[in-house]
Order: C-alpha cells, then structure tokens, then sequence
C-alpha cells in the first residue's frame, strides 16, 4: 500500500487494523498520521481512547494491553507508538502474536524515520498489516506535487513561477508549503500564480541577490561578485541551486538583450522574457554589457562547471568562485 490508498481507505470509513508509517519525508508522515488520527478519533480530545506511547519508553506488554483494551463510548481505539524505531529487536519480536491476530476494534499505529525490513518483524507486518514509506520528492518530481497541491485550492501557477518556485524552495515539504500558503494568502481572490508573485512572496532577497551577483560579473566587479557567492553559500543556498539560478538570470538576460535591440517596448520585455516588469530597466543595461559571443561563451562555462559539480568530486564552492572568474576574464 502506498500513501494515497491509505487516504482512499480512511476517507471511505475503513480504517486498517495495523499501519506503520516511516520515511525520510517527516512532513508525508506527520500528515498520514494526522489523517489516521481523525478518522479513528471520532471527537477532538479522545482521551478515553487515545494511546500513545514512545519506542524507547515502553514494551511491547504495555502495547498489547493498551490495543487489547476495549474503547468506551467509541467504535474504535487508538494506539500509537512513535520513534518506532527506537523500540529494541526484543520486543518487536514480542509482538508478533499480536500481529496474527489484532484486536478488531484498535487501529495500532507506528510511527517512524526508518525501519530494517530484513527483521522479521517487518516482512510479517507488510503480511498483515500496512507497511507505508514515505520518500523524499526528487527534485524532479517536486513541480507536479506542487502543482497538485495547489489545484486542490483551485489555484494555477505559471511555467515560469513554478520552475522558479521549485529552485528557490526545493523539495523540502514544510517548506514548500509554507510557501505556498503565502503565496495563496498574497493573490487573494485570483486563481492564477505568476512569476512577479513568486518574487513578490519567495524570491525577493534570493533573487535580488542573483540579479546583483549578475549585475557583478557584467560590471566586472570581481570582489562584490565573490562576496555575494560567499553570502549566498552561508546562506544555506546549495552550489547547485546557485549556478542554477544564474543560468536562468543569463537566459533571461540574453533574451532581454535580444529584444531591446529590436527596440521593443518594456512591458514586451517583461512578458516575453519571463521576468517581473520592475527588473527590466536593470536588465537591459546589464545586457548592454555583453555580446552574443559572451552569451554563448557564458553558457559553455555554465555546462562546464555544470558536468563539474555532478561528476569530479571538486568542492562546489570553489567551482563557483572558478566560474565567476572566467566569466568576467571571457567578457569582450
């Protein structure tokens, strides 16, 4: 079983007798465990029927007898052991019997970060009961759960503000939400979620950032190009993630530069280019400082360091600081 089809059997009222969430994402546990919560507790404030217990504070006896115990005034008990992964081989061993033939009226419930499915333990629980991982996102599945999410508030997000959205944030779930209901609670009544709100809301200081790390390197300004890699990077901005968003700044630039020499107007710039109207000016004449020679020049540099940082094993930082280099020495 996977995490949708647990909320498939809880929202049609069947809840499983034995379910054990665990994974690196905290953020899909938490929420499959507040989920199963709700459907066994029919009251807020259950306490009659509520257990909860932490692995490395209990045993399996004192398991066994809270979900044995028939729940008052309800259909259904509760008993949940967190930090399951704490509770010792010994008494997971213990509650095996109680895995043949659990009690019809307790959902029992573990929760935790990791498991060894070569225990016994596990390969019987996934046998009689629902064992669920739940995984981090990848990067590249991050965009479509965030599309998702955001459809279930019958709300849309551009292309552009959802690639740069899913840069900035990551595939971190709180935060990624946390985010998003700002940005929700910033278009108010509008359905649509455009790349001016995204810098609005997330990207301000990052992007601002970026744009004056791009701003940096066509001036030639070396030393304020180098701070603002260092400030970035103690930031807790990954390298990666970095180079990234310079690339985007370098397309967007080139594409600024193109137009503006076909003397377009500015809020044509802004739309075609993907880039929030306020930006423009500053773009244009930071694009005035480079020829479609350093352009093309530029994104060698970006595959370059690109292939580096995936491949060599060189410290990411200083790759950074390499590239920086090059593109103000292949400027002209």
């Amino acid at each position: 079983m996977n995490g949708d089809e647990l909320f498939r059997k809880l929202r049609a009222n069947q809840v499983p007798e034995l379910i054990f969430l665990y994974g690196p994402e905290d953020f899909l546990v938490k929420r499959a465990a507040r989920a199963v919560r709700t459907a066994v507790l029919s009251a807020a404030g259950d306490d009659f029927n509520d257990n909860q217990f932490y692995g490395k504070d209990t045993t399996a006896g004192e398991i066994i007898e809270a979900a044995m115990t028939y729940p008052m005034f309800a259909a259904k008990r509760l008993v949940t052991v967190k930090d399951a992964q704490q509770l010792p081989a010994a008494e997971l061993e213990k509650l095996l019997s109680y895995l043949d033939e659990p009690a019809p009226e307790t959902c029992l419930l573990f929760i935790a970060d990791k498991i060894d499915s070569r225990r016994k333990f596990f390969k019987k629980f996934k046998k009689c009961g629902d064992l669920i991982e739940f995984k981090s996102l990848s990067d590249r599945e991050t965009p479509g759960y965030i599309r998702n999410i955001l459809s279930q508030r019958e709300v849309k997000i551009s292309a552009d503000a959802l690639e740069l959205f899913s840069v900035l944030v990551g595939n971190n779930l709180h935060e990624v939400h946390a985010e998003l209901d700002k940005l929700t609670l910033y278009i108010g009544t509008a359905t649509l979620i455009d790349i001016k709100d995204v810098h609005a809301v997330v990207s301000r200081g990052r992007s601002e950032n970026i744009f004056a790390l791009g701003d940096a390197v066509g001036s030639g300004d070396i030393g304020k190009a180098l701070t603002l890699i260092m400030r970035l990077t103690a930031a807790g901005e990954a390298p990666l993630k970095i180079l990234f968003l310079l690339v985007r700044h370098f397309r967007q630039l080139w594409k600024v530069r193109e137009l503006q020499v076909q003397k377009r107007p500015v809020n044509e710039l802004a739309k075609i280019a993907g880039v929030p109207p306020f930006v423009v000016n500053g773009m244009v004449q930071q694009g005035k400082r480079f020829s479609r020679k350093d352009f093309i020049r530029a994104h060698e540099l970006f595959l370059e360091t690109d292939l580096a940082m995936k491949s060599s094993g060189a410290d990411a930082e200083a790759l950074l600081e390499s590239l920086i280099l090059k593109l103000v020495k292949s400027r002209g």
